[in-house]
This record gives C-alpha cells, structure tokens and sequence, in this order.
C-alpha cells in the first residue's frame, strides 16, 4: 500500500545495514587524538564540538596542568549530569521532551487533513477527496523543502558547542548572527521557488493520474498550488524558528520549543475549526490556519534567540556588541557550515526523494489513492517523530560517554603503580562508562517505541479512517494499508536510533552509502513491481 510493502521491505534493508555496521567487537577506543572509536566494529570519529553543555567546562580543561585537569574532571564528572551513563529514567524524559517538541509539524499537518477531510465534504464529497488529494504533494513539498534547511540547525548545533567548549563568546555570537542571516536568505529562496516554480514542481508529484479526468487533475493541481503558496508566504520566519529551535536546545532550553509547539498547536486547531469547518475555506482555510500557527510558534522561537545573544553581549568587547543579530557568513564561515552538514545533507535528499517517489506512484493510480497516501503519510510522519528523538538522544549522550572513556584512557597511561593502573582499568570497563551499555538502553527504548507506535498506526489505518474523510473508499483503502503501516511504524524506531549512533560518530560515509543502496533498490521496486495501486 501506499506506506506498505515497498516503505517497509525498504526500511528492513536499511535497519539490516544499520545493524551490520554495528558489527560484533563492541566499543572499544581505538584512539584518542579526536576521540576516535569502534562501534560494534565500524569505526568513526566522535564529534566533540557536539557534547552537551554539561560537559563544555569539561572539554576547556586542555589548557590546564595534568594535576590541575584531573582534580576539575573530577569535580566536572561529579556535577555534570550529562557525564557518565544515563539512567533509563534520565532517557525516557529526555526523549520524550524531545518528541513533544518536535511533533509540531507532523501535528499540524495531520490536523490540517483531518479539518479537510472531514468539513471540505460539507459542500460535496467529490471536493473533499479532491482536497484532501492535494494535501498530500501540497505537504510534501513544503514539508520537504523546510526538512531540506535542517542542515542549518544541524550546523548550528556543531558551531555553537564547539564554541561552548573554548567559552569563546566571540564565536557564539558571530556563529548566531552568520546562521540566522542564512536561514533568512534559505526562507527567501523557499518562497520564491514556491510560487514561480511550485506549480511544475507539483504537477510533477501529482503525476498523470490516469484513472483520473483531466479536469479533476487540474483541480487537484489548483488547490495544491494554493495551499503551499499560502504556506510559503512564513518560509523565512519559519527557517529562522528551525535554527532557533536548535540554538534553544543546544543550550538545554527545552521549555521555550516547548511553549512554541504548544501555541502551535492550539492555534493551527482553533484556526482549522473556525477557516475550515465554519467559514469552509478547505485547503486554503487550513493554509492560513498553519501559517498562522508558524508565525506565532517561530516567532516564540526566534524572540527568545534573540534575547539570548543580547545576553551574550554583555560585558563584551565593542567589537562583539557590534555583531549584528542578522548577517551573512564570508566564505571561509559558509563553507565551514557546509562541510559540518554536506553528507547528512545527502541523506536528508535520499529520505525526501523515496517520499516523493511513492507521493508520485501513488498519485499515478488515480484520485483517491494519493488521497490515502497523504492520510497515510500524515499519521506516518507524526510517529516518526519518536525515531527522531532517539536519534537526537544517540547523538546527545554518546559524545559524553565517549570522552569520559577517553579520560579513563588517559589516567591509566598516567598511573604510576601498577595497583593503580588495574584500578583505573577496572574503572574503564564498568558500565557506568560504557557507551555500547548506553546503546543498548536506547535500544530497549526504540523497540518499546516500535510496539507502541506500530500497534497505534495500524489501530488508526484500520478502524480510525472516519476520523480523517467521510469517503467509505478512502476508508477501506487505509484499512487494507494498515499491517504495512503497522510494520514500518516498528522499525522507524530502531533505524533512526543506529543512525543517529553513527552520526554521532560521523560515519557519515558508511550512512550516505546505505541509504543510496536503499534509494536504489526502492526507485527500482516501485518502477518494475508496481502495476497496480496494492503493489506500491
């Protein structure tokens, strides 16, 4: 089905290769001059510049004496929470604070099909399929083109710890001002792009739909290409709430992105009551009601920013008060920013061109399916936010328990007897400071999130259709799709947690190759074995 046989066959090929490169050795450093390791075989390089901000003190202490450095690791190691081995329950609020904050757009996207779905019906089913036809390449492309911008946040969060490290405020401010300044300009392109190439770009997802009139295609085509025109309009703001967002969490502020999603939320459902379901504007009525939500929920973000810099201004030279709060990065700081980013931006591009391959295959079968798929998708994406979160986790602690490993390392090399030295190797092989041990934890969290989000997704496709049309097609059709959205709801999980360890790890290389494997095998499955809508 729309999220079935193909989504699912493909994520297993990619959770396999996942798992492989997590091989058979176990952590185990291989050496330290940056952190270099070995997980379950396959060896990457930690980023430093990554660690939380628990740990930033810590990393400072290269400037020390030896005698100095091992009396504030100590004290460090003691007061850092983020040092040493998170416990489940230190897991468990972590991860989820991090989904309540990032399923802000999934929601507003599934609420936006919902209010379609349900009240665009109210002047003809015809129309509320047709609409909620359009939501689906109308979404895909906005949503895609602001998951494309996250390479920003990802280099954001990198510049910004490794400037926490050396505490050099210069470099935080001059990294804040040089990241928004980009988003600004990436928003701008966004906009433009949407509305002078949007239609081409979207009548290339719709596809044919050959069991479709001509003017019925049209009218899909017209009504996507008003919903993300509408939605384009926020772009820049909301490049600038994605950057945010990151800066909020690399400086372990969870409560602002958290408000941020919750006037999001309360705000795009009012919106879509009042626009769609009383005044029945349809799409565009639930066009308007998410902007709306963006404008408000970034603006949050960006605000709270903004007040951050001018604190770091304080009591600095005249040169940092100068930098303004906007500006563009000279071409030594833009190609820093790629580099940090350039592979995970590969990957980002192989995860949206699958999506928008299936969008395609789907639309090309008629009508009511890419109205499924954009149903199905919706309630797809909206889970996946669990997988996200434990990847971010993965890439959260496992820097830290990799450089407490490293200063264990270093004591033994130090120890002058050899009762000391067997002390300091029993101290390095114990769980508390054993990444492979944090791993397994996050596993047992990513499976108990694959069953619950597995038995969820499927319990929506198959008994909760009416919730989002009133079109008993549409409804059958995502009852038939639900044990393969069942299926790929319980890896997702699983998946984004080795990912997020091997970026971590910036294994980057061995990442991009998986996924071009799986961008392959899948391009290929849905261009030779789908014949029919079932096979997709």
């Amino acid at each position: 089905m729309t999220l079935g046989k193909k989504c699912s066959s493909t994520s297993l090929i990619t959770l396999c290769f996942l798992i492989w490169s997590r091989g058979a050795a176990g952590f185990q450093v291989a050496q330290y001059n940056h952190c270099r390791i070995s997980l379950l075989g396959s060896s990457f390089q930690a980023p430093i510049q990554s660690r939380p901000i628990q740990h930033r003190r810590v990393l400072a202490l290269s400037a020390t004496s030896k005698d100095d450095k091992e009396e504030t690791v100590e004290k460090e190691s003691s007061t850092s929470s983020f040092v040493g081995l998170p416990s489940y329950k230190r897991i468990f609020f972590f991860v989820a604070s991090t989904v309540v904050i990032w399923v802000s757009e999934p929601l507003l996207s599934l609420v936006d099909s919902a209010a379609v779905g349900r009240y665009a019906s109210l002047s003809s089913s015809s129309q509320s399929v047709i609409q909620l036809a359009a939501l689906g390449p109308a979404t895909m492309l906005c949503d895609s083109t602001m998951y494309l911008t996250t390479f920003i946040s990802m280099a954001t969060t990198n510049k910004l710890a490794r400037a926490f490290a050396r505490n050099d405020v210069d470099d935080q401010v001059s990294t804040l001002s040089h990241v928004m300044g980009l988003s600004l300009s990436v928003g701008i392109l966004i906009t433009l792009l949407i509305n002078f190439a949007g239609e081409n770009i979207l009548a290339a997802i719709i596809g044919p739909a050959s069991t479709a009139s001509v003017e019925t295609t049209k009218q899909v085509l017209s009504a996507a290409l008003d919903y993300s025109r509408i939605r384009s309009i926020v772009s820049p703001l909301a490049v600038m709430g994605l950057t945010s967002q990151a800066v909020l969490l690399c400086s372990q502020d969870t409560k602002t992105p958290g408000l941020a999603v919750l006037v999001a939320s309360l705000v795009n459902i009012i919106g879509d009551y009042i626009l769609v379901a009383k005044m029945n504007w349809g799409i565009r009525g639930a066009a308007w009601a998410t902007s709306m939500a963006s404008i408000l929920a970034n603006g949050i973000l960006v605000r709270k920013v903004w007040q951050k810099m001018q604190r770091w201004k304080d009591k600095q030279s005249q040169k940092v008060q100068d930098i303004p709060f906007l500006s563009l990065p000279n071409r030594a700081a833009f190609i820093s920013l790629i580099q940090l980013a350039g592979p995970i931006f590969f990957v980002l591009i192989g995860k949206i061109m699958g999506y928008s391959s299936m969008t395609i295959t789907a639309g090309s079968f008629g009508i009511a399916p890419l109205a499924c798929h954009n149903v199905l998708m919706r309630v797809f994406f909206f889970f996946a936010t669990c997988g996200d979160a434990l990847s971010h986790s993965a890439q959260t602690f496992l820097p830290g328990l990799l450089y407490r490993k490293k200063l264990h390392e270093e004591a033994i090399s130090t120890s002058l007897t050899t009762t000391a030295r067997n002390k300091d190797i029993e101290s390095t092989n114990d769980d508390s400071t054993n990444p492979r041990t944090f791993l397994k934890r996050l596993l047992f969290f990513s499976v108990g999130a694959g069953v619950f989000n597995s038995l969820a997704g499927r319990y929506i496709a198959n008994s909760a259709g009416g919730t989002f049309t009133t079109d008993s097609s549409l409804v059958a059709l995502m009852s038939r799709a639900s044990p393969f959205m069942g299926l790929a709801n319980f890896i997702h999980p699983i998946t984004m947690t080795l990912e997020g360890s091997i970026i971590a790890g910036r294994d980057a290389g061995y990442l991009v190759a998986t996924y071009v494997f799986s961008l392959v095998l899948l391009l290929s499955q849905l261009r030779y074995r789908c014949s029919e809508f079932v096979a997709v």
